[in-house]
This record gives structure tokens, sequence and C-alpha cells, in this order.
């Protein structure tokens, strides 16, 4: 029972990853068909759908047909006359179809960067307690983090390069510094995490590179940027970002949110509130908590890249997976006494429900799940809304240099 109780968590991960998996396996070769609607994720028409924009694309430039930001080889684009799949990732992209790769490849390309990804995810946190383990495959099998895995969205493949950049950066900054600033290359968003480099001093200077190299890779290829600024799809479904309320109660009719204004001054209304919550979250500070750097460089990581992509407006749910780097740290500062911060296991609780209910069919019983897709309004954009404003908290609550109370105090008059 001893050596129970001192076995490390990540070993419940891995055994209930196995367990999942194969499972989903299992039913695949007895009916022809992977049952992902059943845990809650909102299977694509094809295998790793997202993946086929990528992989497809290739195809296209190997034929001198350029497929940013609408790809014609798409196996989407044509399917409705007029119809063409655009891109949401940067053109670097396709530059890969110099390494002989097309459409053909994608499965195997899918299953590698599912398993990159589950690696990485296993790897990340360092050892657990079996309590934090429950904890944190719970978060990893959830709906919105599988979504990832089955449309074998590229985010899956930025996680695995922040995570390694997170756990080389107490070594060497400057090791660490590649895979972030590739990861930022080759999404944009995970730029956020970039301030992982203002944790120590030692840490500035390759942090500063790094910014130099993005915002030099950003300033030489702004016009693609505004380009996928312009045709990224922005839904209510399976989404979510400070743009997602906004946009279901535009859809839902609500008088005061229709016109163009009044969606833009709502959304900024919603930020600036969060903020100023997280600034009294703040100055409530509930205590100064025991420093574990590996988990907390992972949740400056997690927080950061969720509170930018919130307020870029809206995501695809499968990039609430960056949530799961918090849940380490969260663990911990939900023992008695050790949270910066008052509230932390609302916090935890939140985070788990948001990542379970963040799909088109999350899995519910009773019936209720056919009553909660029919909402008109998408009740976890309410968690998300919260999550934002207790995480920003906490990354200015653990800041090397503490905010000052006056600050705070006077953001919350």
């Amino acid at each position: 029972m001893r050596r129970l109780t001192h076995l490390d968590g990540r070993v419940l991960v891995a055994a209930a990853v196995v367990v999942f998996f194969g499972a989903l396996l299992g039913v695949r070769a007895a009916t022809g068909s992977t049952p992902w609607r059943t845990v809650g994720v909102d299977r694509g028409a094809l295998s790793f759908e997202d993946l086929r924009s990528v992989t497809s694309s290739w195809d296209c430039a190997r034929r001198g047909i350029d497929p940013f930001p609408a790809n014609p080889c798409d196996p989407f684009s044509g399917a409705t006359a007029g119809i063409v799949r655009y891109a949401n990732y940067p053109r670097v992209w396709i530059d890969a179809w110099h390494f002989g790769l097309g459409e053909g490849d994608t499965v195997p390309l899918g299953v590698a960067i599912a398993v990159l990804f589950l690696l990485a995810a296993l790897a990340a946190p360092g050892p657990l307690t079996l309590g934090e383990g429950a904890v944190y495959g719970g978060a990893l099998l959830a709906p919105a983090t599988l979504l990832g895995v089955e449309r074998g969205n590229v985010d899956i493949l930025v996680f695995a390069l922040v995570v390694a950049g997170v756990l080389l950066v107490r070594r060497s900054p400057w090791a660490a510094a590649v895979p972030v600033t590739a990861a930022a290359v080759l999404k944009l968003f995970p730029a956020a995490a970039l301030v992982l480099f203002a944790r120590g001093r030692r840490r500035l200077a390759a942090g500063a590179a790094a910014a130099a190299v993005f915002l030099a890779y950003g300033l030489a290829t702004l016009s693609d940027i505004r380009t996928l600024r312009s045709v990224i799809p922005r839904e209510v479904a399976d989404s979510y970002g400070a743009a997602v309320p906004v946009e279901a109660l535009h859809e839902a009719g609500v008088a005061w949110a229709q016109s163009a204004a009044e969606v833009r001054w709502l959304r900024v209304g919603l930020i600036v509130l969060a903020l100023l919550v997280g600034a009294a979250l703040v100055r409530a500070r509930a205590g100064t908590a025991e420093r574990d750097e590996r988990r907390l460089d992972l949740f400056w990581a997690g927080a950061a890249i969720y509170a930018a992509s919130y307020v870029f407006g809206s995501n695809f749910d499968y990039r609430l997976a960056f949530l799961l780097l918090c849940v380490p740290q969260l663990c911990a500062w939900a023992r008695p006494g050790g949270s910066p911060l008052p509230g932390t296991r609302v916090a935890l609780g939140m985070l788990l429900l948001t990542l379970w209910l963040s799909s088109g069919r999350p899995p519910l019983p009773f019936g209720l799940q056919t009553w909660y897709t029919d909402l008109s309004f998408p009740p976890e954009e309410v968690l998300n809304w919260l999550l934002f404003a207790w995480l920003t908290a906490a990354v200015a609550a653990t800041a090397p240099v503490a905010v000052p109370r006056r600050l705070t105090r006077s953001a919350t008059a």
C-alpha cells in the first residue's frame, strides 16, 4: 500500500491513455468507425480533417499552384460550388512540400503528431501524486483536448514544441528559445509563451533574442498575417474567446449586440472587466506559495497562451489543450495554504469543466446533452471569462517583481 501511494501519478495517466485509445481502436476494428462522438468529440467528415488542409496544400505547391490562403487541393474544396477552405496557418507550412509529402501521408503524420503530443503531455508536469495524476488525466482526455487529436490539428504539435522549451529553460535559456520561437513562427499565438523568459535575469537575453526573431518574422510576413486574420473562420460552436459570447448574443438576436460597433465594444468591455476582476484578486492575495520552478514555468506558458488567445477573440476549442500546462501548478496551489490567490480549487474545477463542456456534443448524462447543445448561449463561455481573469491574475501575482498594491487599488477603485 505504501508503494502505491508513492507511485508517480503519470503512470496512472499513461495507463488511462493506453486504455482509452485501445478501446477506441478496438471499437473501430469491430465496427469500422471510431466512436469519437460517444466521448464528446465532434468528429470530422474525414480522419485528421484539419491536417488535410496542410498536407493537401503540399500537393498544390508541387503542381505550382499557390494554396495560400485558398487551397483548391483541399478535399473539402468544391464540395459545394464555389466553396474553398481557407488556410488558418502561416505560409511557412506550405514549404514542407519539398520533403515529398502530400495528402496521402495524412494518416501516418496525424498518428505521429498525436503520439508526440501525448508523450509531451506526459513528460511536461514531472512527478505527480496519484490524486494529481487523476486530475491531469481527466484534463488530458477531455473532449476539448481530444478534438485536436481527432482533427490532427497542428496546434498539438506546437504544444509539444512549447513543452520542450519549458523543460529546457532552466538548463539553457538559449536552447529553450529555439523550440518556443519555432512554435511562434509556425502558429503565431505561441509567441505569448515568450513571457516565460521574463521569469529570471538569466533568461532575459535569450528571451529578447527570441522576441526579436519573431518580430522580424512578423514584419516580413505582415501581409500574410493580415490575410490570415481576415480568412480564419469564426464560429460559436467548438470555440472560445472574448468574441464568442458576443457573437452568440448577436446570433440569438439580442437587440444591443447587433451592430459591428456594439459587438466590438462588448468584446472590449468583457476583457477590461475581466482584467479589473483579476486586479481585485491580486489585491486579495492569499499568501506566498512554495515555488516549484518547473510547474510555475509550465503555468506561465499555459496561462499566457490561453490569455493571449482569449483576447484574440475566437479560437477553436482544441487550443484549450494549452490549459493542461496550468494543471500541475493549480493542483499544488489547491493544497491548504498553498495558493497566492483565493479560489484556486474553484479555478481548477472551472478549468476541468471548461475542457469537458467545450464540445459540440459534451458527454452529459440523462439526455442533458441535447438540452445543453440547444442553448442559444454557451454556458462554458462564462467559465472561460472567469478563467481568463483568474489565470491572468495568477501570472501577475507570481511575477518576479510584485505588482504594486497602489496600482491594483487604483484599478479596482
